[in-house]
């Protein structure tokens, strides 16, 4: 049973703890230019950050984009059934990656320093890799015709969580400058 899918990205600086569909694809893109492996050891001496996002917005984008990869229409699955409160099943027996699943099991015991809303990602990535990329923005317009409050009311404990990283002193913003 896989708990928790820790993959972090860890250069001579710091650890990036990647999570899907919070412009992890970006990041990636960014790190080429640098020296780093990919490890799920948690460097306590070396400062830790990681990209958080709404959670509607992320499981929307998930939903969309598990879609498009299995060649599926929402008419074509249960999306109440997403909303099971299982937490181990990051990855199937492919290993593909289900992109609906809560961003709170890839934070748990992670000691993330910083956390970067990814509304901020591009100014971010601009003040410390000096780039300006936001590649996976896929313009994805399939249509899923959903009940946004039916959602929500699964999405509670994703937003409790959300929202305390917003209100708390380690969400980075342009005036703090470089972290790393």
């Amino acid at each position: 049973m896989i708990f928790q899918n820790i993959e972090l990205y860890e250069t001579d600086k710091f650890q990036y703890l990647l999570i899907h569909k919070n412009g992890s694809h970006s990041i990636i893109e960014a790190l080429k230019n640098l020296k780093y492996f990919i490890t799920n050891k948690i460097n306590l001496s070396k400062i830790r950050w990681t990209v958080i996002r709404d959670p509607y917005e992320r499981f929307i984008s998930g939903l969309r984009y598990d879609l498009k990869r299995q060649n599926l229409d929402i008419k074509d699955i249960e999306y109440q059934s997403l909303f099971n409160g299982r937490l181990n099943n990051f990855l199937n027996q492919k290993g593909n990656v289900n992109h609906t699943l809560s961003q709170i099991p890839y934070l748990i015991n992670t000691h993330v320093n910083w956390y970067i809303e990814l509304k901020d990602l591009n100014v971010f990535m601009k003040t410390h890799f000096n780039k300006n990329l936001h590649l996976n923005k896929e313009e994805n317009t399939l249509e899923l015709n959903l009940d946004k409050k039916e959602i929500m009311k699964h999405l509670d404990l994703d937003y409790y969580i959300y929202n305390q990283i917003i209100a708390s002193p380690n969400l980075w913003k342009w005036q703090q400058g470089k972290i790393f």
